[in-house]
């Protein structure tokens, strides 16, 4: 007995002796310019994903310092490593436009006659993984206490979509999510059900509840290297949109223009403090104008970003995990209960907008969000 004994315990000695663990060191070459994820202590063998992310638009990621161009990027973990990202101001040696002091300064939009808000500096999107960067389902507080599953961030650059991307949510990020679905009652963003009964509650307007993402969710913010609380954000009414985009009066008498914003189509949206003497826009406010009537590089976007204008980029729509029209068409919702089987949302494409247009709740649309200016 004494042998087998022994036996055992030399084995068990010799699998912890071969069960080896490794740091794996993510840094990056410039804190201000760019942030990293995905470091840690991982047992030999496994695969794991690092990421790099710039911190504002007029920043890029050039590579890893060992040449790698990859991001995210897979690793097998098979000794302790370090990896370094390298970041750069866009243009390389080129004009580079002077350093931002500290985040974009959020502008106000009025959305009704005694409403204003500040919009979020992007996209919402989420993933289960936190972009593939973890092997488990993460979590995110939520409102009234607990957790639920995934992470919820604003976009880091506000040209940024997912694009085909949202088809398969778990390798990455997606940014295309049916009506209400905030993660409350069990209506997850990664529903792919076509029944409109499934999304929100049914019938009522999700503005103000907890099928309101902004609402629900701790939201993280790269702009500020924080995570929101729950109702810090919300989402835009139909009639919010329809004020914000046909009815406010603005300092420069302009709401609107249509752009390609470093190469990515969309809508852009004037402060009501805008200067017409801050950047030259043509086809303001006409529905008709075509996206390349304003062909903004990164440099001149830099200018109107920190000037307060919101771009909101024609990231498409998904049905089921079909997604189409990326590049071309743009689909935000409104928390506005329209008909039984469908929502308002803001519509638009190259020769047309309608802010108060209505789609299937099953349909992936685009979610971007505000918060209330305290006055």
């Amino acid at each position: 007995m004494k042998k087998i004994v022994f036996l055992v315990l030399a084995s068990l000695v010799v699998f912890a002796a071969c069960k080896k663990e490794f740091t794996i060191t993510v840094k990056s070459n410039n804190d201000t310019w760019g942030k990293v994820s995905g470091g840690g202590t991982y047992a030999k063998g496994a695969e794991i994903k690092i990421m790099a992310t710039p911190n504002l638009s007029i920043y890029k990621f050039v590579k890893w310092e060992d040449g790698n161009t990859d991001n995210p990027r897979t690793i097998v973990v098979k000794k302790a490593a370090t990896y370094t990202a390298v970041f750069e101001q866009s243009g390389g040696g080129g004009y580079v436009p002077d350093e931002p002091d500290g985040p974009v300064v959020l502008q106000p939009f009025s959305v009704g006659e005694n409403t204003k808000v500040y919009f979020s500096p992007g996209n919402l999107q989420w993933s289960a993984t936190n972009g593939g960067n973890s092997v488990t389902v993460t979590s995110h507080a939520v409102a009234g206490g607990g957790t639920s599953i995934g992470t919820w961030r604003f976009a880091p650059n506000q040209w940024d979509t997912i694009g085909t991307g949202n088809s398969n949510y778990y390798a990455g990020w997606m940014d295309l999510f049916g009506w209400g679905t905030s993660g409350y009652n069990s209506k997850y963003p990664n529903m792919t059900s076509t029944t409109y009964s499934d999304y929100g509650d049914g019938r009522t307007s999700i503005s103000g509840t907890n099928y309101d993402w902004g609402v629900y969710n701790a939201i993280y913010n790269p702009q500020t290297d924080t995570t929101d609380a729950p109702g810090i954000w919300r989402t835009l009414t139909a009639g919010e949109w329809r004020y914000l985009l046909g009815t406010r009066t603005t300092t420069s008498g302009m709401r609107y223009a249509k752009a390609l914003v470093n190469g990515v189509s969309g809508l852009i949206i004037l402060p009501d403090n805008w200067s017409r003497n801050t950047y030259t826009l043509n086809g303001a406010d006409n529905i008709n104008t075509a996206y390349t009537s304003n062909d903004i590089d990164i440099y001149d976007w830099s200018t109107l970003e920190r000037a307060g204008c919101v771009f909101l980029p024609a990231a498409g729509c998904r049905e089921g995990t079909s997604v189409r029209g990326v590049g071309s068409y743009g689909y935000y919702w409104a928390g506005t209960w329209y008909l039984y089987d469908t929502a308002y949302d803001l519509y638009f494409f190259s020769t047309s907008l309608a802010p108060l247009y209505y789609d299937y709740r099953y349909r992936g649309n685009s979610v971007r969000l505000v918060k209330n200016v305290q006055q």
